[in-house]
Formats: C-alpha cells, sequence, structure tokens
C-alpha cells in the first residue's frame, strides 16, 4: 500500500568542501523535519553518499551534483561517478546509464552554476524549488514555467550545506518509502513541492561554519 513520503532531494553532506553536515545531523534534522528521505548529492563524487547510507537508519538516496559545460546537474540515484566537464546532454546520456534520473538542479538562480535554458525534455526533473536561490520567487516562477514547458517533474531540495538548512524545501510524494517507488513516482508526476527560502541567518550561520571547516583543514 502506498503512503506520503516528504523527501529533500538536494542535501549536500560533510563530504563536499562546502558543507558542515554530518550523518548524525542527517539523522537529526530529518527526524526534526518530518523526512522519510534525503537525497545526498555531493559535488563530483558518489562514495560519501554511498558510505552515509550504509550507517545510518534514514532512507539515503545516493546522488551527486555533476559540474557540466553549461551548469549543475543532479544526478538522481546513482551509485557510480558521472564525468565532470561534459556537454549537458553527455551528462544527461551518462546518468541514464547509470540507471538514475536527470535533475535540472536551481536552474535560474544567481551564482550557482546553472543551467538556464540549457534544459531540454531529456531530463526527467527540474527542482523547481530550491531554499538556497537567489532570487527565490523568480526561480521558483521560471523553473516552475519551463517545468511545464517540458512536461517534466518537478521536485524540490533545500541545497543544504548546513544542519539547520536540511527540509526547508521538500517533495511529497505518493509512493512506498523506498528508492525504487520514490524514483518511479517522480516519472509519474505523483509529487507535490514545498518550501521557502533559506532565513538570513541561516545563509550567514552556513557562510560561518563553512569558514571554521576552512580554517580546520588549514592548520
Amino acid at each position: 500500500m502506498k503512503k506520503q513520503v516528504k523527501v529533500d532531494f538536494h542535501v549536500h553532506s560533510h563530504h563536499s568542501s562546502d558543507s558542515t553536515i554530518t550523518p548524525k545531523d542527517l539523522v537529526k534534522y530529518a527526524k526534526k523535519r518530518s523526512l522519510d528521505a534525503i537525497a545526498i548529492a555531493d559535488h563530483n563524487q558518489i562514495e560519501g553518499a554511498l558510505d552515509i547510507a550504509k550507517k545510518i537508519d534514514l532512507l539515503i538516496i545516493p546522488s551527486t551534483e555533476i559540474s557540466t559545460k553549461s551548469g549543475h546537474i543532479v544526478g538522481l540515484n546513482v551509485r557510480k561517478i558521472i564525468p565532470r566537464g561534459l556537454r549537458v546532454e553527455d551528462t544527461v546520456d551518462c546518468i541514464h546509464d547509470a540507471g538514475g534520473l536527470a535533475v535540472a538542479c536551481h536552474p535560474f538562480a544567481w551564482f550557482k552554476g546553472s543551467l538556464g535554458n540549457n534544459i531540454t525534455e531529456n531530463f526527467d526533473a527540474i527542482e523547481t524549488i530550491n531554499s538556497s536561490s537567489f532570487p527565490f520567487n523568480r526561480c521558483k516562477g521560471k523553473a516552475t514555467k519551463i517545468a511545464e514547458k517540458l512536461n517534466l517533474a518537478q521536485i524540490a531540495g533545500t541545497d543544504a550545506h548546513n544542519p539547520q538548512s536540511i527540509g526547508l524545501a521538500y517533495s511529497v510524494l505518493e509512493a512506498k518509502p523506498n528508492i525504487e517507488d520514490i524514483t518511479k513516482a517522480i516519472l509519474e508526476k505523483r509529487s507535490q513541492s514545498f518550501g521557502n527560502p533559506l532565513p538570513i541567518s541561516v545563509r550567514i550561520k552556513q557562510q560561518f561554519l563553512l569558514l571554521n571547516k576552512y580554517l580546520r583543514f588549514r592548520k
């Protein structure tokens, strides 16, 4: 029997150089925000997500945020490295070959390596709500418009780099609480997306935590 599952589809762990989120944080904030699953999408790598998935009692969807020649793409539910620096269409093909879904993440956000208009119907979904996107309402509106134009699924993720961000954006899907059914629900557009922009206080705290992480590694 299917139920509603709540998922944050874009979280970075401490395995990303620009994130401070530990496995303990993931469990704590998933419980606090009533999340059933989290997609860990570290930059251009997958090992961290796979390792964390084995160690904590939380459904982790192993994913990766890939840097292409024209912007960033999330490979959702992949278990192998996707080469960086390829053309958008080649990256999408690599994700599909790896059995994953190609998601246009924060497609119109400023300062985030966004795809802009380099999105085609070959994508599986568009991240229409991303809490870290700026300016938030403009990004949400433009992403929703292109998702509707291309008839692509719409999902949401916080793009969390610090613990307090986790779960501020999320999708609610009509699915069983397992990866296969969640990804199927995306493709069948059995989902709704919700979320708000990161509060200024959280953005400031994120920069402070990242500075501390940088200074620790410099020692």
